[in-house]
């Protein structure tokens, strides 16, 4: 499988997975997502292209700490990579806010970062 396709399916399964009931497998989903914004740039674009903020936002919500910290940190690296105006518009700072109050302290670090991503943008 090249990178391209392996993009392609994790943003085309992101959805399917984040609402589903294996939280295992949303986890090792969202790790993945986080490795390829992270390490190529094509990752970003097709996520953003294929409503992947909207997933994001939703996994955010997750009750998983875990699921919520890799959503958080795949959208920090969207902001990185030239996307905070597609954030902005997606109400994103509205739906992050919260988890500046979250139980888990690696989520609201996070949180706080990509809020201030979004305010330096």
């Amino acid at each position: 499988m090249t990178g391209r396709e392996d993009e392609r399916d994790i943003v085309c399964g992101l959805e399917r997975a984040i609402t589903g009931n294996d939280r295992v497998s949303r986890r090792r989903l969202l790790d993945r997502l986080v490795v390829l914004l992270f390490t190529t740039d094509t990752a970003a674009p097709a996520l953003v292209s294929h409503g992947g903020i909207r997933v994001l936002l939703t996994a955010a919500k997750d009750r998983d700490e875990k699921i919520r910290l890799h959503a958080v940190h795949a959208l920090s690296r969207l902001a990185d990579s030239g996307f905070s105006q597609d954030l902005k518009s997606s109400g994103a700072r509205d739906a992050i806010a919260p988890l500046r109050e979250d139980p888990y302290l690696p989520v609201r670090t996070m949180a706080g970062k990509f809020l201030d991503k979004l305010d330096c943008s």
